[in-house]
């Protein structure tokens, strides 16, 4: 078992320190913590010696699956697999000013299970933070669990890890938080296969 030291040193980190600031009486929530904890490494772990045996999705299977339009708004430009070895798709939608992004990395093989780890870790988070920039929470689209963040200019960033393989990232221009769970549906990311 290949043992990938960058992911590991955070988390027993973490794990030393919440042992260790505790008080001798809450063992049993200290216990939950540690026991979950090692789920999580355990997870992620397992999840990565899959990927890394799994083919990226090709250039043909991408365009199967990219739509043609998202809220009304068709696609103005596509990239797929710009990333040598990493199976990958970059898509606008737009009308005037505006404007989705959406940006897949596919996590399978070597290069992808790497370029996805940070959406890995960041899927087993809980978010809920306010600052002068805006918000960031963790919700559940249709489904889905994403880190949606809400920014001042009134943008609205979208990142999910699906199917604990794809990474996923949607950046809106001009479209309202009740627009979000529409988005998320009309991209049919059940499609990505």
């Amino acid at each position: 078992m290949k043992i990938n030291t960058p992911y590991f040193i955070p988390l027993i980190s973490l794990l030393l320190i919440s042992c260790g600031s505790k008080e001798e009486n809450k063992k049993e929530p200290e216990t939950s913590v540690t026991t979950e904890l090692v789920k999580i490494v355990k997870d992620t772990q397992e999840n990565r010696e899959t990927l890394v045996h799994e083919t990226p999705l090709t250039k043909e299977q991408f365009a199967a699956w990219l739509p043609e339009t998202v809220l009304g708004m068709p696609l103005t430009s596509s990239t797929i697999n710009m990333l040598p070895g990493i199976g990958s798709c970059g898509a606008t939608y737009s009308i005037q000013n505006r404007r989705v992004r959406v940006m897949i990395i596919d996590g399978a093989g070597e290069k992808g299970n790497n370029a996805v780890s940070t959406y890995r870790m960041s899927s087993t988070m809980e978010y809920d933070e306010k600052g002068s920039w805006g918000s960031t929470k963790t919700t559940t689209i249709n489904g889905i669990k994403v880190k949606e963040s809400a920014l001042k200019n009134g943008k609205f960033n979208l990142s999910m890890f699906y199917d604990n393989r794809f990474a996923v990232d949607v950046e809106t221009y001009e479209v309202s938080h009740e627009e979000l769970e529409q988005l998320v549906k009309e991209l049919n990311l059940g499609q990505l296969h």
